[in-house]
């Protein structure tokens, strides 16, 4: 499975600016009696007295973080601290996940059952590193009723590690109360208009069948991220990503790639001509496809910034189709 579509975040992040509440119980006695949802209500769980639904901070040059991508529930217990973190796959399931789960090999060697409906996979760690500042203690991955995946892992800080077993009691009682959420993913083809910040405009985008996207923003420029949805044995990958704003960076620089070896494609947005800068990292496997476009149409002097990324040529070809049928309404 490709690294991207795995959606590992940085332990480091996890625990950045830890908020909670202090108690003094025993981690055995804790009740669960804090329902709250993941993923803008596509799952709800039931977490431990005290426990807060806690965004991770954003670097002040990025977009906060999107509640459908990802979720982060915190506890603080005095010195340690637990963390729910849920991110959306992307990705298909199917009735053999647990077969192909249970033969792959992980620095972790978790072990792996099947809880509640048997579409929940809880792999454990028998492996360690109390070093880390987020230590992995217990993951599961959940099959949605419409067969698409999303995976909630908890973490402890060093401090905790002590109690290490019991954390991880803890932390599968609370997966054991998984409710499916009531937000559905929309796989389906169709078009979709959303709003341009600080405009009364808005891109209509044509989704092709099993594509998803999510809108990030921030005061002063948007982000659109489209995915393709993939069965999760399928090593194939493919994103766009679509910035408006007026300080656009080329994706290509933080791939240590040169402009003078990309290959210059002649194409259109917006019904305005475009020459693609389009790249092949090979010790990457990656395709990089990406241009910034001045479009006054939407604001004076506003960028956009499109880039295309897959491990796959005929992906890229996708959604440069996809690109060419935006129209701004």
């Amino acid at each position: 499975m490709a690294n991207h579509k795995s959606l590992i975040v940085k332990m480091s992040l996890l625990f950045s600016i830890l908020v909670g509440v202090s108690s003094a119980q025993n981690i055995k006695g804790l009740k669960l009696d804090t329902k709250l949802p993941v993923l803008n209500n596509r799952a709800f769980f039931t977490f431990p007295t005290g426990s807060v639904n806690s965004a991770r901070q954003a670097d002040i040059m990025a977009a906060d973080p999107n509640i459908n991508r990802e979720t982060r529930i915190m506890l603080e217990i005095s010195d340690m601290k637990l963390v729910f973190f849920a991110q959306e796959m992307y990705l298909f399931g199917d009735d053999d996940m647990y077969t192909d789960a249970a033969k792959e090999k992980s620095q972790f060697n978790f072990t792996r059952k099947l809880l509640n409906s048997k579409r929940e996979i809880l792999s454990t760690p028998t492996v360690f590193d109390s070093t880390q500042e987020a230590i992995l203690i217990n993951s599961l991955q959940v099959r949605t009723g419409d067969n698409s995946l999303f995976r909630i892992s908890a973490y402890i800080n060093p401090a905790a590690y002590k109690k290490r077993d019991d954390f991880i009691e803890l932390s599968e009682a609370v997966f054991n109360t998984y409710v499916e959420g009531t937000r559905k993913n929309n796989f389906g083809a169709r078009v979709e208009s959303f709003p341009i910040t600080g405009t009364k405009k808005e891109l209509k985008i044509s989704f092709p069948e099993n594509y998803g996207g999510t809108v990030d923003q921030q005061y002063d420029f948007q982000v659109f991220k489209i995915y393709k949805y993939t069965n999760y044995r399928d090593t194939n990958w493919a994103d766009l990503t679509i910035y408006i704003g007026d300080h656009p960076s080329y994706f290509y620089k933080e791939y240590g790639l040169d402009e003078a070896s990309s290959k210059k494609i002649p194409g259109k947005f917006l019904d305005k001509k475009v020459e693609w800068l389009s790249f092949y990292n090979a010790e990457q496997g990656m395709y990089l496809k990406e241009q910034q476009i001045p479009c006054d149409e939407i604001g004076k002097g506003r960028l956009v910034h499109i880039a295309i990324l897959s491990n796959k040529d005929s992906f890229i070809d996708e959604l440069t189709k996809l690109v060419e049928t935006i129209q701004l309404k």
